[in-house]
């Protein structure tokens, strides 16, 4: 399914799900915030939120550093 990441085309390959297009990613989900189509997914919900052709993904991704 096509999708648009943070602006950017994406084809997902996998079951549809949020947490599935974070595992495709390889996003540490410890460390994510995610919003799809402008609202916001708790974490909690990642595994039953199901996307759809077009959705449009912003994820960021925190990082530490000195």
């Amino acid at each position: 399914m096509k999708l648009i990441v943070n602006g950017e085309p994406h084809e997902h390959h996998g079951n549809g799900s949020v947490d599935a297009l974070l595992e495709e990613l390889g996003a540490n989900k410890a460390h994510t915030a995610l919003m799809v189509n402008g609202n916001v997914i708790p974490a909690e919900e990642w595994k039953k939120t199901i996307l759809s052709e077009n959705y449009e993904i912003e994820m960021l991704v925190f990082v530490g550093g000195g």
